[in-house]
This record gives structure tokens, sequence and C-alpha cells, in this order.
């Protein structure tokens, strides 16, 4: 009987710490191995090489654990036809490829914009053509609004669009604060369009998923990005990210401050009630499968109509969360991995109660 649990992680990329390593990886095994009798191991996928990994995996490997930043690699789309040729072999996937298609683009929020989760305004851009025509009409009636391509990370292709009061046009990318200026919409238009890609001929996970979502633009990002981190069904952390005074963009790149707290404070009490309820929205969208492994609910705080604090959905991330400032989440990991893991996925009522102080 396989006894196994593999991460696979890709040399290239700079996630990796002096030894060539994830930081966070040798601790998530070493936590599986002192809660569980598996045993453990680490491979690099090298494309070129791909098929005797596949068999050694099928081999060997109860599950795999994908510890691959998907903008690392440029074979993605072949990378998770890999991971999902190990599942079809009985090969337990985490995160299942057809979960990390669903719930890693930004296109999720297009597709939750009528639930408890969204915002009602929010579109999605599939072609430039569409986006031509469209989004000058929204920018002349709302003066700002924020456009993320529809797969990033880091803030990298996420970008708050200004149309100012003599008709010039502001751009902010969100992974830097770094700040570009048009003369008119007609010159930020040709500009933008080198940014929509084409669609690849032999893609399978990647088709139709090239283009940008625009977002309403939520001002109280300047009060910080609320991220819920969870496993499988669980939070088990908040984390409170603050962007540098007077800059749009909440990420460690741009200098923004993170704080860790746990999720049963009195204060996140709404946030993760609306976590648990927004489960049930996002579950068709695992396609039958288990939530990720690791993944963030990122929120930002706005208004409703009588003025009272709402969160909106900013974005799902699930595809390579990184624990590295908080190694110890590793144990809450590998719970998911003992005999008793039925215990710990909490029935969220339980939760709900436990979160009623």
């Amino acid at each position: 009987m396989k006894n196994k649990v593999v991460v696979i992680e890709y040399a290239a990329g700079t996630d990796k710490g002096f030894d060539g390593f994830r930081p966070d990886t040798k601790p998530i095994l070493k936590a599986i191995e002192e809660a569980t009798s598996l045993e453990t191991e680490i491979v690099f996928y090298i494309p070129n090489k791909k098929e005797q990994l596949f068999e050694y995996l099928v081999n060997n490997a109860y599950c795999v654990i994908s510890r691959i930043n998907p903008g690392n690699l440029k074979q993605i789309d072949e990378y998770f036809q890999f991971l999902k040729n190990l599942a079809n072999k009985q090969v337990i996937v985490h995160t299942h490829p057809d979960v990390m298609i669903n719930l890693d683009f930004k296109d999720i929020l297009f597709k939750l914009k009528d639930t408890v989760l969204g915002e009602k305004s929010t579109k999605f851009y599939q072609d430039f053509k569409e986006f031509k025509i469209d989004f000058p009409k929204v920018l002349n009636r709302e003066k700002i609004r924020v456009l993320k391509t529809n797969y990033g990370s880091t803030g990298e292709g996420v970008y708050l669009i200004s149309l100012n009061e003599d008709n010039t046009i502001s751009s902010t990318e969100a992974v830097n604060n770094e700040k570009e200026h048009f003369s008119n919409l007609d010159e930020f238009l040709a500009n933008f369009s080198l940014k929509f890609e084409e669609e690849e001929k032999n893609a399978v996970y990647f088709k139709n998923k090239k283009g940008f979502v625009s977002c309403k633009y939520l001002s109280r990002i300047n009060e910080g990005e609320i991220r819920v981190l969870l496993v499988n069904d669980r939070p088990i952390s908040v984390v409170h990210k603050k962007p540098q005074e007077g800059e749009f963009s909440a990420t460690l790149f741009s200098g923004a401050q993170y704080k860790y707290e746990e999720p049963t404070l009195p204060k996140y009490k709404k946030v993760i009630d609306l976590t648990m309820q927004g489960l049930d929205e996002i579950k068709p969208y695992c396609k039958n499968e288990d939530f990720p492994l690791l993944w963030t609910m990122d929120y930002i705080l706005d208004y409703d109509k009588q003025l009272n604090d709402i969160y909106v959905l900013s974005e799902i991330n699930c595809s390579c969360v990184g624990i590295t400032t908080q190694l110890e989440y590793a144990r809450d990991i590998a719970k998911v991995f003992k005999p008793q893991a039925i215990d710990f996925k909490l029935d969220k009522d339980i939760l709900l109660k436990k979160a009623t102080y």
C-alpha cells in the first residue's frame, strides 16, 4: 500500500530558500510526518522529464501536494493536465487542478458577483474589442475602476484606472505602485490593448481564461485588505494587510504590512461568518472535489446603503499560498492527513457557534 506524501516543486522562481526549496515545504512535510505514519518526499517538476516523474508518482505516491507558483512555469496548462492525469490514476492531488482553474482566476469574482460575496458591477472582458466598447462607458460613469488580469499574483497585472477632471487617464499597477499617465482615453486604450493576450490554441485548462476582470474601486482599501486563510473548509487565521500610506496596493512587494491574528477574535466574527456562508456559493466551482488544501479568501471593506460595514471578496488564492512567515500553520495542514481528519473538518454550524463570542 502506498504510504508517501510527495510535494512537487519547480526549480525556477523567486520563492526559494538558500537550499533551493520553498522555505515552507520542509516544515509542512515534517508536520505531516509528526502527525501521521506517512512518509514524505520532495520532487521537482521538469517539463521534459514529466513522463518519468508521472510513473514514479503513480507507483509511489499516496498523494501529492503541488507547491508551484503558476507564474513561474511557462508550461502551466501542460502541468495542470499532468496533475489531472495523476488524479485519474487515484493519486490524491492537493489542490486538484479542476479546483485551481475555477477559484484561482479573477473571473471567479465575476461568477460570484450576484452572491453574498460579490459586487454586482463586476465584469469580465475576454477580448479587447469588447473592452474598448464597454469599459469607456463604465469609466465615464464611475471615474475610477480596477482592472485585474485574469491570472496574476503579488499584484502583477492589477491596475487602478482613473479618469481625471481634464480627461487625462492615470493608471497605477498594484505590484509596485508604478504610475502611468495618458493624455486621453484613446491613448490609454491603445496602450492597454497590448496587455490583452491571444488565446493559446492548444490550451485545455486555460481555454477561455485570457482577459481582464473589471471591479468597482473600493476606497476603503486604504484601511487594508482582510485575508482569511483556510485549510479545506476551516479558517485558521485572519491577516490584516495594510498598504503603505497613500498607496493602492496591499501586497508585500509594495511594502504593505501583514498582521496575523486568530479567526475567533470578536472583531472578525462578521467576516468569518461571511466566509462560512460563502463556502456554499463556492462549492459548485470545486467540481465535486475538496476545497483547496491551503487557500485564502481576500476581502475589502465597503458600506451598504445604510452605511453599515460590509466585506466584498477581492480575490481567491489557492495554487501556492505561502506560510513562510507563519510556519506553525504547517500543523493545521498536517491534520488533513491524519486518520481522524474528519474531526478537523468541523461542521459549519459548530464553527459559527464557536465564533459567537
